[in-house]
């Protein structure tokens, strides 16, 4: 009787052993993931811009310049604030090449220099979709952009000049795509907006070229480190 109840009481220890071990194993394999809430994206790309038209009173007739294709890089500093939603600040700045402009009813005349924009703007990102460890997302930003150039037309001593701010914004949609669990790839698109820039001429001319427009489309590859 001694010898069964002893072994009951062995297998019983044994069993409340292994379930404890056990036990601990799963509490030390299940830690709780990170919540990732801070984050630094830094990207770079391909810029594609629109004609930039302006008037000038002093010769009392639009002008419009075409640029090539150019690129962006950047970065940005943001914070999750639930399950689909992110805000962020965003520092960015593209540069284009000139290549022609057009003068009244005259088209197509060939231009040198470049023109620059740097943007500063407040964005909010909206995680719509996911699928697997990819993650779709959609959103926009608002704020503003210093855009200036140094360019001279057809030989010419003239051109736009130093500019100035104008009003900014973008909409976008992209995917990341998770490498690691604090790291994602982006893979965005943007279209960025800037109006009411003023250019000086470029020259000693007293000319002034007013209500410039900046408009472009962006492919951008970007890196995301969360904390």
């Amino acid at each position: 009787m001694k010898l069964r109840l002893l072994a009951g009481v062995s297998v019983m220890a044994l069993t409340l052993g292994w379930s404890s071990a056990n036990a601990a194993d799963a509490a030390a394999v299940e830690v709780p993931a990170a919540q990732n809430l801070w984050y630094v994206t830094l990207f770079g790309g391909a810029s594609f811009p629109s004609d930039v038209k302006t008037h000038s009173d002093y010769y009392n007739q639009d002008f419009s310049m075409d640029f090539d294709t150019g690129f962006v890089v950047g970065g940005a500093v943001g914070m999750r604030i639930n399950d689909m939603f992110r805000v962020e600040g965003e520092l960015s700045y593209a540069r284009y090449k000139a290549n022609t402009y057009d003068e009244g009813i005259f088209h197509g005349y060939p231009a040198d220099g470049d023109l620059s924009a740097t943007y500063l703007l407040a964005n909010v990102w909206a995680d719509v979709a996911q699928f697997g460890d990819a993650k779709i997302y959609v959103g926009g930003g608002i704020g503003a952009a210093y855009v200036t150039a140094d360019t001279t037309w057809g030989g010419h001593e003239y051109g736009y000049g130093s500019g100035g701010w104008g009003f900014a914004g973008q909409a976008g949609a992209g995917v990341t795509y998770a490498l690691a669990q604090n790291i994602d790839l982006d893979f965005g698109y943007r279209f960025k907006a800037v109006s009411a820039v003023d250019f000086d001429s470029s020259r000693d001319s007293a000319a002034e070229f007013s209500n410039g427009k900046l408009n472009s489309h962006n492919l951008q590859l970007g890196v995301t480190f969360k904390f």
